[in-house]
């Protein structure tokens, strides 16, 4: 992704809050989205759905006395796919007490489906508004928030249940880093003088605000304790704002060990990120003195390991040993044999691999980089051995271990089976009906919480049918979600779609672009989904953001532009034609640039020496980058295949060099960084 955050590092939070937030239908006119083909089955609703969008209007529009009116023309659709959310939005303009039964009955109706999200959340916080008390305990359900789990609390209290019982609730709400709703004051109250705010939960509480950097609670927290406890909310204070107070002695005089560890601890491992010289000076300091558990060194000895690693420093190698013991972290191991590679100690690659947990040592990337080791010590026909393995595998790995003994890398394409009859039943299950309709509509965020409702409620063995129907329907990035889901790696035409393809061979030929290299890009931004966007305002198939577009448009762009397929294509091939011309055509460093950005990877470049390419992609510090550009190249070589083509870009990465950055220059009359032609 051009200047950006990668879509899917965002994926855990964007499913959440697609799944969670509250359901708001804008009146929209049914189009396709811009330069988005689908073929979506028979179109029988047209009729219908022009009536749900005028009595929609209605409902959202006319004044809250007149929603009853139109009673008859909702129900006049009961068969139309969408008349759930007529319900849902006739009940949002109606609430209230009276309309009790009415909601209750929706909300079990509709149970877990993504036409009653958020629904439950408005109807309690109008209980609550009112004080409907009954209702408001009838309705609630545990998850709901901090102020509503406060209400509930209050509420219960107001009641016969034991008081005791209630406030044994109350710890997880104080244990939050954060200051909570105002419901939860006389909550907090009622708990405090039943004795249970005592100074161990302060103390967490501490720790927890500390570390999500709200210092501000901590004043406060700090009047909640006894004098002598005081100083550890004064410790925390000091290293949250200067972690190098950490060296200051006398702010741990170790009457109270445990707590002033945790503070010793994670403010060495943020000092660590900063000064590892520092960071291990104090460290040693204190670890004669036998303060720290066996996890806790775990932590510092990784953070001051990976810091002097990643800054390329001489006490890497000494500290990556030191840290690379049972019970440290899988990335210790990782970057332990990542530097051996970069420093050319294979011997020492082997010895740390063989050393490792049978767990990783089965792992792809440590079986390439044993054969790899294998090999430049002078022992071929074991590397061999590990080579021909991996390369009956598909994935970046398998791509160069095949590249390495002169082997085409196998795609073990396997379509899945199609079972016509279960298709066909998907296709006319109340889900997927209403996702087809949402995106008649062109309400793609709507129609895909549909079908994510659809792939987890039918049995496993069928998510792959729904993948195929997705494929067929041309919902790409609902096919690709659906095979990765059902655990169907093999169909490899379905996973690896040729979407777009008409648009993506004529911006990539008149740009210069292999078409299997821009396909591979937008596979892994958006698995072609037109309209996704990234939190921080990435857009389109290529997640472009405008300020990139805008540059290489050399004019404004809008994200409707972005939405567009051929505008969307055209600016992100333009983007990688200049990253093309910028880095020597080199499609490591241009991948990588894409997602970083090419300043950061022109940072990354070794400083004296030119490196292996896969040793060197081995080493780029964000694992982010490192994971996009291997799986780049893996897609190239598979979307050539796809398009028919007989490149394999594999046997130029293994023989290829990373250049150093000594081949950057500056061109003296217009100052473009760039790296110099071979």
């Amino acid at each position: 992704m051009s200047k950006a955050i990668h879509l899917s590092k965002h994926a855990p939070a964007l499913l959440v809050y697609l799944l969670l937030s509250v359901v708001v239908i804008p009146h929209t006119v049914a189009q396709p989205l811009p330069g988005h083909t689908l073929t979506l089955p028979q179109d029988v609703y047209a009729q219908e759905r022009q009536h749900f969008l005028n009595l929609e209007e209605k409902l959202r529009t006319y004044s809250r006395r007149r929603v009853n009116d139109f009673d008859g023309e909702i129900y006049a659709l009961a068969d139309y796919p969408l008349y759930p959310y007529l319900l849902r939005l006739k009940l949002e303009r109606t609430m209230s007490i009276a309309t009790k039964r009415e909601v209750n009955q929706f909300l079990e109706d509709y149970r877990g489906q993504p036409v009653s999200y958020g629904l439950r959340y408005k109807w309690l916080s109008y209980l609550a508004k009112h004080n409907h008390r009954n209702a408001f305990l009838d309705s609630y359900r545990s998850g709901m928030g901090a102020r509503l789990t406060c209400v509930a609390l209050n509420y219960r209290l107001q009641g016969a249940e034991p008081v005791a019982k209630v406030l044994r609730e109350v710890d997880a709400l104080w244990l939050s880093g954060q200051s909570q709703p105002d419901e939860c004051d006389p909550l907090f109250s009622k708990w405090k003088k039943a004795g249970l705010m005592t100074s161990t939960m302060v103390i967490k509480r501490i720790e927890i605000a500390a570390k999500e950097k709200n210092r501000r609670i901590i004043h406060y927290l700090k009047r909640q304790l006894p004098a002598k406890y005081q100083y550890i909310a004064d410790i925390w204070l000091a290293v949250t704002r200067n972690v190098s107070n950490v060296q200051k002695r006398g702010l741990f005089p170790l009457k109270n060990k445990p707590s002033e560890v945790e503070a010793m601890v994670w403010a060495l491992e943020k000092l660590a990120w900063q000064k590892p010289a520092l960071a291990e000076k104090v460290y040693q300091r204190y670890q004669r003195q036998g303060v720290f558990s066996d996890a806790q060194r775990h932590a510092i000895n990784r953070a001051i390991a990976l810091s002097f690693t990643l800054e390329k420093l001489p006490q890497a190698h000494e500290w990556l040993e030191y840290a690379d013991i049972p019970g440290a972290s899988d990335d210790i191991k990782l970057w332990h044999v990542s530097h051996l590679l970069r420093t050319q100690q294979f011997d020492e690659v082997i010895r740390i691999i063989e050393q490792a947990p049978v767990s990783l040592k089965n792992k792809a990337n440590y079986r390439y980089w044993l054969a790899r080791a294998l090999e430049q010590t002078g022992q071929p026909m074991q590397a061999t051995v590990l080579y021909r393995q991996l390369a009956q595998e598909r994935h970046y790995y398998g791509f160069m271990a095949s590249a390495r003994i002169n082997a085409f890398p196998s795609l073990k394409n396997n379509p899945a089976p199609k079972d016509v009859a279960t298709i066909a039943k998907l296709a006319t299950t109340p889900a997927t009906l209403r996702a087809v309709e949402f995106f008649r509509l062109n309400r793609a965020t709507e129609a895909r919480r549909e079908w994510y409702y659809l792939l987890t409620h039918i049995p496993n063995e069928q998510v792959t049918d729904a993948g195929i129907l997705a494929y067929e329907w041309g919902l790409y990035d609902q096919a690709i979600s659906s095979f990765a889901r059902s655990g169907y790696w093999d169909d490899v035409g379905r996973r690896f779609p040729l979407a777009f393809n008409e648009v993506f061979s004529e911006k990539a030929q008149l740009h210069n672009i292999p078409t299997s290299f821009a396909m591979a890009i937008a596979r892994r931004e958006s698995s072609f989904r037109s309209d996704a966007i990234s939190p921080v305002g990435a857009a389109g198939l290529m997640q472009l953001m405008p300020g990139t577009a805008k540059y290489v448009a050399q004019a404004k762009v809008s994200q409707s532009q972005l939405f567009n397929v051929n505008e969307n294509v055209e600016f992100g091939v333009q983007y990688l034609r200049y990253l093309m011309d910028k880095l020597n055509n080199n499609p490591v460093l241009v991948s990588a640039s894409y997602n970083a950005g090419w300043r950061k990877v022109l940072e990354w470049l070794p400083e004296n020496e030119a490196l292996p390419v896969d040793i060197w992609i081995e080493n780029i510090p964000y694992k982010e980058t490192r994971a996009y550009v291997k799986a780049v190249m893996a897609y190239q070589h598979i979307y050539e295949q796809q398009l028919g083509g007989n490149n394999n870009i594999f046997p130029q990465l293994t023989s290829d060099l990373i250049p150093s950055a000594e081949a950057v220059s500056t061109h003296p009359v217009t100052g473009i960084v760039q790296l110099a032609p071979k």
